[in-house]
């Protein structure tokens, strides 16, 4: 798979569809191993093998120009460091640390080494917070052995003298960060006096790291380590964007006249009343950090596995959307009794969208990119404690929730460029606060070397696995009411850690946990509903289709498992209107195949394989219909049995005569296309040694190119026993049907009337009569071989291909 497993993509992060920091790094995994991809494609492609498939199309878009001087010198504030300043102070002193473990083998020289390389490497490590932005001083400008700091200890990790030491170090870590004086990074080595693995703090001014930077510099620093250690002067791989020109883009798109059409839509979003989450509005010139708190809950394992698999599968969703949808139903019952059943979130994203500005790499790209929008919520008609209870409205709410996020363009970064980056559409988006609620999702906090590591540590420290945020006891809080969550990894497994922090002057501590309580009850809620085998799909998940929600519903009740809906093609389309049009049309658009088997046929396994090939095939259990709005819609439905037919003739007499009066029924059978499958398969054996298998099924289904591939996997499928060994196709008939919708018809349409200009009637083929009543009839014409080669040969000369349409026997197959 071109490496994808070497580089650390697993099914499992397909099976949830990931999240977007994970996405970001398999992005930077596979560019780093040569292959040429974007985080888009990587939730495009749901299957390991689609996304090597794509790795090998793709081609790397012209790399984004670079500024004069590349990351080196002014840059201005990112947006949520002016969300900061704009509240108040405390931008100065604004820290988070982590700590990992170190390798024993780590000494003041390799870890100077490294850290020097590091520093060098990624630009904003070295800048400064001054009056007009930050300014990036150039690699080598940053003394790496003054940051670190030795501390002795006794190596116990686990006492409580440890942990007074740590959260000593860290305070004092996290005090010398003073970004006005170009202090952004400070580390502290615990070096055990009895050997072993030791401890590394690594402190950092929130100016210049993300959820996403930590993911990039620490297996930046394992990999600068492994080369000190061996005496090598570390060389790590290069950055593509550099912040600077980053910030630039995003400077130029919040000012293009296409994002400053989107101020209404936010303006309008912000502009309707909510109810405070609290006794009274949130005030940041109050409500600053000092007078916060953090109610900490641990979700158990099987929790966590839910909303990291199962939920977010049978839903199409994202684990964040999950998250949200327990805190909107959480919040629904804290604010019983208020008349507005809407909320407004204000979400936090990973700022790393590459198609902002085409050409950029910003998979191994160091800064502050995180963006925020707000998103109003709507449960209005859902009945919150049915949901909370794992009822059917748990679902409803979370496909909710899921859409109204959707809704807004381009995942709503256009909200970050017009309110930070844009002074006149700031300057109208200024009244209309977002800060009651707050949410972040960090996704999986891991930090996996890029390269199998044979050395241990430089991952996070069993005994504080997660990265802990020190603000200045000043600085003005975000929300009154801000849930940030990620997942860790704990001696038990995956773990999911929330924090509720929350502004005490608007909500007492004992409601806050109880608000808590119910975010966790909401989440079982949806567990419990996806054990029933509950399920559902969004109208985002079938465009270009365009379907209301009910409709959906309404499908999925009368099919059961729906598992997406497409558009038909322009053939597809007519073949269907003519069949509805007429029932004559019916039979002359259903097509049957015959193939000949020699040899003992199994019909249980020849069964088993027929089932296979429509399990394999998304298109060959499509059920044809109109939309509400007069679309027509081909529904792919899963769990579809094979409709299978076995008519045993040994012995019987005049066989031949009654194989011909079987396969004409089968041909007179007719298929309403709102009933999938449309096809079947009958097995006529007419001997121990021989038997034909026809297979019958309506044109709209598949065409005479699609047979030989069917005969070949039907034969794949039948030799072993029915069970699909190959892995899934990376390509479906639903990547067609996508790259269809992405074509110009207007173009094509002005392309062909040219072509037929002056044609006023059909071509008429055959001046005969036409048959009483119209409907469609059929000419039989037989050629010899000695035509037939002959036809192959002039076709070959003229550069086209013969297309025979016919009935009669297939190839002979061996089925043993």
């Amino acid at each position: 798979m071109l490496g994808l497993s070497r580089i650390g993509v697993d099914d499992d992060f397909f099976t949830l569809g990931g999240d977007s920091i994970r996405a970001i790094q398999v992005v930077a995994r596979a560019r780093a191993a040569g292959l040429a991809l974007s985080p888009r494609t990587v939730f495009e492609c749901r299957t390991v093998a689609a996304l090597a498939a794509a790795a090998t199309r793709d081609t790397a878009p012209t790399a984004l120009p670079e500024l004069d001087g590349g990351g080196v010198g002014l840059l201005p504030l990112p947006p949520m460091a002016r969300l900061v300043a704009d509240r108040g102070p405390g931008l100065d002193r604004l820290a988070q640390w982590l700590l990992l473990e170190v390798p024993a083998e780590t000494d003041h020289d390799n870890l100077t080494a490294t850290v020097r390389a590091v520093l060098d490497r990624h630009d904003v490590l070295r800048s400064q917070l001054v009056d007009d932005g930050l300014l990036v001083h150039p690699p080598g400008s940053v003394d790496a052995a003054r940051l670190i700091t030795r501390v002795a200890c006794p190596g116990d990790w686990g006492g409580d003298a440890w942990q007074t030491l740590l959260r000593t170090e860290a305070a004092a870590a996290a005090r010398d960060i003073k970004a006005s004086d170009g202090r952004m990074l400070r580390l502290v080595w615990f070096e055990p006096a009895t050997g072993g693995p030791g401890r590394l703090l690594v402190a950092a001014h929130h100016l210049v790291v993300d959820g996403m930077s930590w993911r990039v510099l620490l297996p930046d620093l394992a990999e600068a380590w492994r080369q000190a250690r061996t005496g090598e002067t570390p060389a790590l791989p290069p950055v593509g964007t550099s912040l600077r020109r980053r910030l630039r883009a995003l400077a130029d798109e919040a000012v293009r006249p296409e994002r400053a059409a989107e101020l209404p839509l936010w303006r309008d979003l912000l502009a309707a009343p909510v109810a405070p989450v609290g006794s009274r509005p949130f005030d940041p010139k109050t409500d600053v950090t000092a007078t916060t708190e953090t109610v900490r809950i641990q979700l158990p394992a099987d929790l966590t596995d839910a909303v990291l698999t199962s939920v977010p599968a049978a839903y199409r969703s994202g684990v964040d959307d999950v998250l949200l949808t327990a805190l909107v139903l959480a919040l629904a019952r804290h604010r019983r009794g208020v008349r507005d059943d809407t909320t407004v979130v204000r979400l936090e994203g990973h700022g790393r969208q590459e198609e902002l500005a085409p050409g950029a790499d910003l998979s191994r790209t160091v800064g502050w990119f995180t963006t925020v929008h707000p998103v109003r919520f709507d449960l209005s008609g859902i009945d919150v404690n049915d949901a909370i209870s794992g009822g059917a409205a748990a679902g409803d709410a979370l496909k909710r929730v899921k859409e109204q996020r959707r809704a807004l363009p381009d995942q709503g970064i256009g909200y970050t460029l017009l309110r930070h980056l844009n002074d006149e559409t700031a300057a109208a988006l200024r009244p209309y606060p977002a800060d009651e609620i707050g949410f972040n999702f960090l996704g999986h906090f891991s930090f996996d070397s890029p390269e199998p590591a044979h050395d241990s540590g430089w991952t996070p420290a069993p005994e504080c696995p997660e990265l802990v945020a020190v603000p200045d006891p000043d600085m003005p809080a975000l929300s009154a009411l801000e849930l940030n969550s990620l997942v860790t990894d704990t001696r038990d497994g995956a773990r999911l850690t929330a924090l509720f922090t929350f502004a005490t002057g608007v909500l007492p501590a004992a409601e806050v946990r109880d608000l808590a309580d119910t975010w966790c009850a909401a989440l079982r809620g949806l567990h419990t509903l996806v054990t029933t085998g509950a399920t559902g799909l969004t109208p985002s998940d079938v465009a270009p289709v365009h379907v209301g929600q009910a409709e959906l519903d309404t499908w999925q009740q009368r099919f059961g498992q729906v598992s997406d809906v497409w558009p038909l093609t322009p053939l597809q389309d007519g073949l269907l209107f003519h069949t509805m049009l007429a029932d004559t049309a019916s039979e002359a658009y259903l097509t049957q195949f015959v193939f000949r088997l020699s040899g003992p046929v199994d019909a249980v396994r020849l069964r088993a394989a027929g089932q296979a090939l429509l399990d394999r095939h998304p298109n060959l259990r499509a059920a044809f219909l109109s939309s509400a709005t007069g679309e027509s819609v081909q529904i792919v439905v899963d769990d579809v049995p094979l409709p299978w037919r076995h008519v045993d003739l040994t012995g019987t007499p005049e066989a031949e005569a009654r194989l011909e009066e079987i396969l004409a029924e089968e041909r007179d059978t007719r298929f309403r296309p709102d009933s999938p499958p449309l096809l079947r398969l009958t097995l006529i054996t007419l001997g121990p040694e021989r038997a034909e298998l026809a297979l019958t099924a309506h044109h709209v289904l598949l065409d005479g190119w699609s047979v030989p591939l069917i005969e070949r996997e039907l034969m794949d499928l039948y030799a072993t026993g029915g069970h699909d060994t190959d892995p899934p196709r990376p390509h479906g008939y639903r990547d067609f049907l996508r790259w269809l919708s992405r074509q110009d018809t207007a173009r094509s349409a002005q392309a062909w009337a040219a072509e037929l200009a002056g044609v006023a009637e059909p071509t008429l083929l055959a001046p005969t009569a036409r048959p009483a009543g119209g409907g469609s009839g059929q000419v039989d014409a037989a050629l010899s071989g000695e035509d037939a080669t002959r036809l192959a040969r002039r076709a070959a000369e003229w550069g086209v291909t013969p297309t025979p349409w016919c009935r009669a026997p297939g190839p002979s197959y061996s089925p043993s």
